[in-house]
């Protein structure tokens, strides 16, 4: 259901403007290209609201209910509403609580409008974390401007550039124009001497020139300010007793219009005749009464007549089905029991509109005595914990309720660790509710089913869905359903999970991290890599350690199936540490990742707690991708039974480790060809699509060669170091490497015959392909030069010759720079390792950061120009090390100035000895 905007909230407000601002209009014009979002951030009365009204833009003004990010959604959506194409599916968004898919999808339409700006007025009222990410969103439109105004900088502060007071405060100049304005009697100096006194403050400068005026000295009006009765004395003097009284009564509401005139009993009197004496703001047809003078005015009143004031406007709002402003005016009124009351009444659906700061808001206004005496309100509260993500506070909110005889907590609890994937932990709830709620009960207890791997159950009780395809292993069908939700034209806003009626999915089960997952498993390493960033910066919208946790984790799977090792550790480490304190089902999948990265401690830990969960079938899927990491890794890996009915997987599980057979798997599982979660190595897949005639060579090996001749030549197949019977084989290798021969060239370089060149050529092939059928065509080589193949991994090969490695390069290889061919005597290798080693130095030259210099010296330890330029860095001593041992080696002694500067710095690092007399 949307939510009911007032129209006023979206119209600036009309003030009297007798200074024009041009030098903070210039401000802002200025201030813009350089930071989309300006704050300007200053207490009441400082003209923010005035001078963005004379700037333009789209008006919208924030009341409290916008901390809850969805109410913001719904204020953006009815500013934009006139120019928008389709707010349809950002209204869907919005009713499902999705708001951080809304903020996406509304992006996407601002940035096709022409340049403009949106103020966010009076947003010191929707201070939140949520609002703040929600602003942080939109003004990623390169076609918008952000003002925010504020009295407060913070938390606003870190979208953009802070306009302040000092900058908002009247110039003289501006005070003069007031003046001249208001109180052309008065001289230039007394004009002077108020802007002194208040520092420049718009509406005290006001205030003080009306006083003024009336022959009050400007020093006894000022330090009467800001005292209300101070304040009233400067603007009731001179107003009809009458028009006092009925204005302090419409000050009551904050904002006043015809169809409150009735209401207050003051139906023949038109304030907007004194709108100028009382700073009324004009905003269409209502009057807006500026905080301060509000609280003056209110202040005037019997605190029984404002408290039947606000009980009457509460049965307005209500009229009109405004609950949320309704319970804020019964609260203000002291009618606690009647706010309770609607809280309620109204509470829940609030929550499932996405209202849960709202309703935790109202819930903090009131006494604890009061809440503690109706312990529907505390059930209200775990609820509202619940949806905002804070399970500990929200569990024993639960507790509470319940020991306090709210059956319905029962559910609230099994929500909850169905919420944390814990269906173990649920099950005793699930129980003891499906007495008395057996609907409620057995659309969650499916679900549960489905969290504990019990697939065929929960689907005997009707749940259908993604995760549903998932768990039954239809990984490809799974993520048919979520791609095409997604390439809908509002990617991932159309998505309508399947989920016990009136509740919101769960933080596991955002809908962009499951969408991260099943590329991994069955599509692209990248898609998948995107989606997780795409989910994790939707966690950070929303304040959600748990939804950031878990996209860390679903980044590790993405590298993982990459085989870029350590970026995958570095992601599921991050991954555990937010999950630290949360439940311990969100660290499976992070331990699982790094147990894959080779640390066995951490899968006895993954184990233990996925069995604590009762998660069988995650236990299942992470035990294999810890498994299929360390086959890709060249590793073994005992895999135990897995207990699930899943096909998939235990299909997976049957087939590994991939030694024999799979050619079934493969066809049934064509994904496993490309770079997924659960491929196997990949010079099985070729060697099995060539059995399948799906790769176009004579000849597949089905091994994976890894040539290092950086420091010396050697050669490893599937990862076992192979030894070579003849030197000269060595040294044939090792010229392939550099280029492509004919065979007259290659027995030159080698200095052999044909017959013993064709015996070299035999082992070759033999060595890389071992158990090569005879008169196959070669598959690593070609005569007479190696072939650039997959399965082909040389470390020379992934240098640019810039100093620097590939993006896999020498870190998968785990290797490092040294002049190559070590320890093979011949010309060619000779030269070629001179001009390679030569080349990699002048890249890291060229880098110029201490440890490439520190390389390159290491490389050369008898440049001298160097070892001089490393003395005047950090790195001196070592660098110093490094030469000096060169030169013993070589029995000469170092250059006496170079000798000189080392030891000035060694001087001038060593601490002083302690003064005569003084203690050691």
């Amino acid at each position: 259901m949307p939510y009911r905007v007032p129209k006023s909230r979206l119209l600036p407000p009309r003030t009297a403007r007798e200074v024009r601002r041009e030098r903070l209009l210039h401000t802002l014009r200025q201030g813009f290209p350089k930071s989309p979002v300006l704050v300007l951030a200053a207490g009441a009365g400082y003209g923010k609201s005035t001078l963005m009204a004379s700037y333009g833009g789209l008006w919208l003004s924030l009341g409290e209910e916008a901390k809850d990010p969805v109410v913001l959604g719904w204020h953006l959506l009815e500013a934009y509403r006139p120019q928008l194409e389709n707010p349809g599916e950002i209204e869907q968004a919005l009713e499902r609580g999705a708001w951080t898919l809304a903020g996406e999808a509304l992006l996407e339409e601002v940035s096709a409008l022409e340049p403009h700006t949106l103020v966010l007025d009076e947003a010191q009222r929707a201070a939140s974390r949520e609002a703040v990410a929600f602003v942080r969103t939109l003004a990623q439109s390169p076609n918008l401007s952000v003002a925010i105004l504020s009295r407060r900088a913070a938390p606003w502060e870190v979208l953009g550039r802070v306009i302040g007071e000092a900058e908002l405060a009247f110039d003289p100049n501006e005070a003069l124009l007031l003046a001249r304005a208001l109180t052309p009697e008065l001289p230039a100096f007394e004009v002077e001497r108020a802007h002194s006194l208040v520092r420049g403050w718009p509406l005290g400068l006001r205030l003080l020139l009306r006083a003024m005026r009336r022959g009050i000295q400007p020093e006894e009006a000022f330090y009467a300010h800001p005292d209300a009765a101070g304040l009233l004395a400067y603007l009731l003097p001179g107003l009809p007793e009458e028009v006092q009284k009925r204005a302090a009564r419409a000050s009551v509401l904050g904002e006043f219009g015809p169809e409150e005139a009735e209401l207050l009993g003051i139906p023949d009197v038109d304030l907007e005749f004194y709108a100028e004496d009382l700073l009324l703001e004009r905003v269409g047809s209502r009057l807006r009464f500026h905080p301060l003078v509000r609280r003056a005015l209110m202040g005037t009143l019997e605190p029984a007549e404002t408290r039947s004031l606000l009980s009457k406007a509460a049965d307005a709002a209500m009229a009109r089905g405004e609950g949320v402003r309704a319970a804020g005016y019964l609260l203000e009124a002291g009618r606690l029991g009647h706010a309770a009351d609607l809280l309620l009444q109204q509470g829940e659906s609030w929550l499932i509109s996405g209202l849960m700061h709202t309703v935790l808001s109202l819930l903090d206004r009131m006494p604890d005595a009061l809440v503690r005496a109706r312990p529907e309100l505390i059930y209200l509260r775990a609820e509202a914990l619940r949806h905002a993500g804070r399970y500990a506070q929200a569990e024993a909110a639960y507790q509470e309720a319940r020991a306090a005889g709210v059956e319905r907590a029962w559910l609230g609890v099994s929500r909850l660790y169905l919420d944390t994937v814990e269906p173990a932990k649920a099950w005793p709830y699930l129980d003891a509710a499906q007495a008395q709620f057996p609907e409620a009960a057995r659309a969650l207890r499916a679900e549960n089913l489905l969290n504990a791997g019990r697939v065929e159950e929960a689907i005997a009780l009707g749940l259908t869905g993604p995760r549903v395809l998932l768990r039954s292993g239809q990984p490809v069908q799974a993520l048919e359903l979520l791609r095409e939700t997604f390439s809908s034209p509002r990617s991932g806003v159309g998505i309508t999970p399947v989920f016990p009626a009136g509740r919101p999915p769960g933080n596991h089960r955002e809908d962009t991290l499951l969408l991260s997952l099943l590329e991994a498993v069955a599509g692209n390493a990248q898609a998948a890599m995107a989606a997780a960033l795409r989910g994790r910066k939707q966690g950070e919208a929303m304040g959600s350690p748990f939804v950031v946790a878990l996209a860390e984790a679903r980044l590790g799977h993405a590298l993982l199936a990459q085989k870029r090792w350590e970026e995958a550790r570095a992601a599921y480490e991050r991954a555990l540490s937010l999950a630290e304190g949360g439940p311990g089902r969100l660290k499976v999948e992070a331990l699982g990742g790094v147990a894959a990265t080779g640390e066995d401690a951490a899968y006895t830990e993954m184990v233990q707690l996925a069995r604590e969960s009762g998660d069988a079938w995650v236990e299942a899927f992470i035990t294999l991708t810890v498994a299929y990491a360390r086959l890709r890794q060249g590793k073994t890996f005992a895999l135990p039974a897995l207990a699930v009915q899943d096909p998939f997987l235990l299909e997976l599980a049957e087939t590994y480790p991939w030694h024999e057979g799979g050619v079934e798997t493969l066809d049934r599982y064509p994904f496993l060809a490309e770079t997924t979660l659960f491929a196997p190595p990949l010079e099985r897949v070729r060697r099995l699509l060539w059995e399948m005639g799906q790769l176009e060579v004579a000849y597949h090996p089905g091994v994976r060669v890894e040539i290092r001749a950086l420091g010396g030549l050697s050669v490893a197949v599937n990862g076992q170091a192979v030894r070579f019977r003849r030197e000269k084989t060595q040294l044939l290798l090792a010229l392939l490497l550099l280029r492509d021969w004919n065979k007259e060239e290659l027995m030159e370089a080698l200095e052999v015959s044909d017959g013993e060149f064709r015996v070299l050529w035999s082992e070759l092939l033999h060595l890389l392909e071992p158990g090569r059928p005879p008169r196959a065509r070669g598959y690593f080589c070609k005569p007479y030069g190696l072939v650039r193949v997959p399965e082909l991994r040389v470390d020379l090969w992934e240098f640019d010759g810039l100093g620097s490695r590939t993006t896999e390069g020498l870190a998968t290889l785990h290797c490092a720079f040294a002049p190559p061919f070590a320890g093979l005597e011949h010309p060619l290798l000779e030269a070629a390792g001179t001009e390679i080693t030569a080349r990699y130095r002048e890249g890291i030259l060229r880098r110029g950061d201490e440890e490439a210099l520190l390389e390159a010296l290491r490389l050369d330890p008898l440049d001298e120009p160097l070892v001089e330029r490393l003395l005047r860095t950090a790195r001196a001593e070592v660098a110093w090390a490094i030469h000096t041992q060169a030169l013993r080696e070589l029995g000469l002694e170092p250059n006496a100035l170079l000798l000189a500067q080392a030891e000035a710095r060694r001087t001038k690092l060593k601490p002083n000895p302690p003064a005569a007399g003084t203690a050691g």
